[in-house]
């Protein structure tokens, strides 16, 4: 009898479940621990995070891996994604257009009349900010981009802005998705701008403000594990009794 292979999207499926499982038990018991104990402010219901906001090709998501396993924390950039799709039973392509992009109006007047299985982007952003409210209530999270500073209390977190050189971050993308030069600058400057009117739209802050951050870091200066190490030792001086 052979056995039949499954799928990626079903094993990133079967992960983001159990995962999602854990997050509401964890704050169930939390829920029933300050209803038997003292009244509990809601920040402190809300552990520490980190969220990562990033110029494109910055690297920003192998950062947010280094820095999580730094703190023995958890990292959630584009698995965010994967929790959304499972938990509202959405295409992740559908999501995939939607995610920190540009907003197509006719997308956002007409998409869901035409097709049920499709999602507008304040659909979208509406329960993106649930299963990030769930996962921060969990667990010590590092976040990466899609505005999610705005959506949790900013004392229980750290905002990071990474940015780089305009060559060096069209230089990585070309290597990453094997692309010439124009594909690649073309494909920074659409993420950017896509990445920039998101936050715009819906948190009304420009990306590109350093006064929205605790640090901003230019990797033409540093290294990932530089920059790494020093927003580990900075949520250690401001979180000292999280592990």
């Amino acid at each position: 009898m052979s056995i039949k292979p499954v799928s990626g999207h079903r094993v990133l499926s079967q992960v983001a479940e159990r995962q999602m499982r854990g997050w509401a038990h964890h704050l169930q018991l939390q829920q029933r621990q300050s209803e038997h104990g003292p009244p509990r402010a809601v920040p402190r219901l809300i552990h520490p995070y980190v969220a990562i906001s990033r110029e494109t090709g910055a690297n920003g998501g192998e950062l947010a891996q280094r820095v999580a396993k730094a703190l023995g924390w958890k990292a959630l950039d584009r698995e965010l994604l994967d929790y959304l799709a499972d938990r509202y039973n959405l295409s992740r392509v559908t999501l995939e257009f939607v995610d920190e992009t540009v907003a197509s109006w006719f997308h956002e007047m007409f998409g869901k009349w035409l097709d049920e299985r499709l999602v507008s982007q304040a659909e979208y952003v509406h329960r993106l900010g649930r299963i990030v409210l769930l996962a921060a209530q969990s667990e010590s999270t590092v976040f990466v981009g899609r505005g999610v500073q705005f959506m949790l209390p900013s004392e229980s977190g750290l905002a990071v802005r990474i940015i780089a050189p305009k060559k060096q971050r069209i230089e990585r993308i070309t290597q990453l998705q094997a692309c010439d030069h124009q594909e690649a600058k073309k494909y920074v400057d659409e993420t950017d701008r896509g990445r920039e009117q998101f936050v715009r739209r819906y948190f009304h802050h420009d990306t590109a403000d350093p006064h929205l951050y605790a640090l901003v870091m230019n990797l033409q200066f540093m290294s990932l594990d530089d920059a790494a190490d020093l927003i580990a030792a900075e949520c250690r001086r401001r979180f000292p009794c999280e592990k």
